[in-house]
């Protein structure tokens, strides 16, 4: 036993570079692409307050006042508070045109305005444009960034993906009939979804009664790479 360890731990280090050096085998890579259609059932709109004074103060107030009717009109649409949160705030100085000031002396602030935006997330699709009419009256003068999303993304991009596979494998069994090879094994899969690009923001002139919305259909993509193994035919 002992003499067949010996050889064993003389003869090993000699296998181990035949190990190292075994050629790896010849391989194609092919990338294909999938899409897949479906109908956006959520919509989620940034709504902003901008209130002016003659003070921080008296801005600040009148938009509270302001955001705070917007929001109660929000949740009486319906929507559910973890559905609306703060996006944004901010407190300017507001500066005389640049035509009336002179311009041997520091600008002197007129006044102030202050921003508060919330994120807004309508679960019911229905519900979108009574809701964009009831913030508009309830005192919000700025609708931007409406986008729209899906409640289930799993099914579509299922299928985006699927298309996306096949079409990576049909590419490669296409260059390698050309080229007189056949495939032989799948070694390695890569994939990367696309997100959808939301809509740019709302002008307000829109914002009027009876606001429509129409989100269309959505597309998702699914882009694959593929390495397969390959062998003469």
């Amino acid at each position: 036993m002992r003499r067949l360890l010996a050889l064993l731990v003389t003869l090993l280090p000699l296998a181990l570079p035949a190990l190292a050096d075994e050629p790896k085998p010849p391989t194609l890579t092919a990338t294909g692409e999938g899409s897949a259609y479906a109908v956006p059932d959520i919509a989620v709109v940034t709504i902003g307050v901008v209130s002016n004074g003659r003070t921080a103060q008296a801005a600040l107030s009148a938009n509270s006042n302001d955001m705070a009717a917007v929001i109660a009109s929000i949740r009486a649409a319906g929507i559910e508070d973890k559905d609306i949160g703060t996006s944004g705030f901010n407190v300017n100085p507001v500066y005389p045109p640049e035509h009336a000031q002179n311009a041997s002396e520091p600008a002197k602030i007129v006044g102030y305005r202050v921003g508060n935006d919330v994120r807004v997330t309508i679960r019911d699709f229905a519900k979108a444009g009574g809701v964009l009419d009831r913030v508009v009256a309830a005192g919000a003068n700025e609708v931007n960034g409406i986008s729209f999303e899906l409640s289930d993304r799993a099914g579509p991009a299922d299928q985006a993906l699927k298309a996306a596979v096949a079409e990576a494998t049909r590419k490669a069994g296409v260059m390698a009939d050309a080229a007189g090879l056949k495939l032989v094994r799948l070694i390695n899969l890569t994939t990367e979804e696309s997100r959808p690009v939301p809509f740019g923001p709302m002008p307000m002139a829109m914002a009027k009664a009876a606001v429509p919305i129409m989100a269309g259909q959505q597309e998702i993509t699914a882009n694959v790479t593929g390495v397969w193994e390959i062998a003469p035919k």
